[in-house]
């Protein structure tokens, strides 16, 4: 990839909190990293849970906030590439959160323009063409921040555990809102459905699991073939602020996401031609 190519932005988003958005992003950010990818994550959700995980320095988060981009978007200094901080791998960046994105959001969401923030600041910044992925952590809602990152988006992957049936019961709206979207920002699409947590001996896992694939093959969207199973090994990294890369390499955890990040640069290549070999 030349440093001339815009990079593949893509969105992790449920509606439900819970199912792996701030996991996958880390983790497939981490394995996308250790091939050679360089990988900028925005963090949009006001927990900064992916924050609070990934950076180096735990103060950046209040220092170089995506909200004072957002406050900004006309100067030059608060331009996203100027602006991304480092973390644990010389390859990842992110654009940190804090929860004063939660005042921002109830004090822009009755303006016109309050869903394109973020896609201003992408048009305006050429500086993020040295990224090959660009990933943004969502929050748990139908929200500004999350029109958001869907309006400054290319893919969207939806994680989904099938043992939450409350995740199952918000898919519906989310669809809505990337049809809705779509309108807006022709770029967007869904690239396939994550699954997460995956435990087959666990309630009623197996039978949701085949609801879920049901579901979607009758509107004709994939599911990725890597199903990230449930591992303790996941969230003990988290405690760690690490990767399971770093805290679990054998984990099959680890396993699972390098399948997953093998999967994802096996769909980009075919479908921009081979360009991250």
């Amino acid at each position: 990839m030349t440093h001339q190519d815009p990079p593949i932005f893509i969105s992790f988003g449920n509606r439900k909190g819970g199912v792996g958005k701030t996991t996958s992003v880390i983790n497939l950010a981490s394995y996308l990293a250790i091939l050679g990818k360089k990988i900028l994550i925005i963090d949009t959700d006001p927990q900064a849970n992916c924050s609070s995980i990934l950076l180096q320095n735990y103060g950046d988060r209040e220092k170089y906030s995506l909200v004072d981009a957002l406050e900004s978007p006309e100067n030059n200094n608060m331009l996203l590439s100027t602006i991304a901080c480092s973390t644990f791998h010389p390859r990842i960046q992110i654009i940190p959160n804090s929860t004063r994105c939660m005042l921002w959001e109830r004090k822009i969401s009755q303006e016109t323009d309050a869903v394109l923030g973020i896609r201003k600041l992408v048009e305006q910044d050429p500086g993020l063409n040295e990224f090959d992925f660009v990933l943004f952590d969502t929050p748990p809602n139908l929200g500004v921040m999350m029109n958001n990152a869907l309006m400054s988006t290319d893919y969207v992957i939806i994680p989904i555990p099938p043992s939450d049936q409350f995740s199952l019961d918000g898919l519906a709206a989310y669809l809505d809102l990337i049809a809705g979207i779509r309108k807006h920002n022709s770029q967007l699409k869904l690239l396939a459905v994550l699954i997460t947590k995956y435990d087959p001996d666990w309630g009623n896992s197996a039978q949701n699991l085949n609801q879920i694939k049901k579901y979607f093959s009758q509107r004709g969207i994939c599911i990725f073939n890597t199903h990230i199973r449930n591992c303790p090994e996941i969230d003990m990294a988290h405690v760690e602020r690490k990767t399971i890369f770093e805290s679990a390499p054998d984990s099959y955890g680890a396993n699972d996401y390098a399948s997953l990040g093998r999967e994802v640069l096996e769909i980009f290549n075919v479908l921009y031609g081979k360009r991250f070999i």
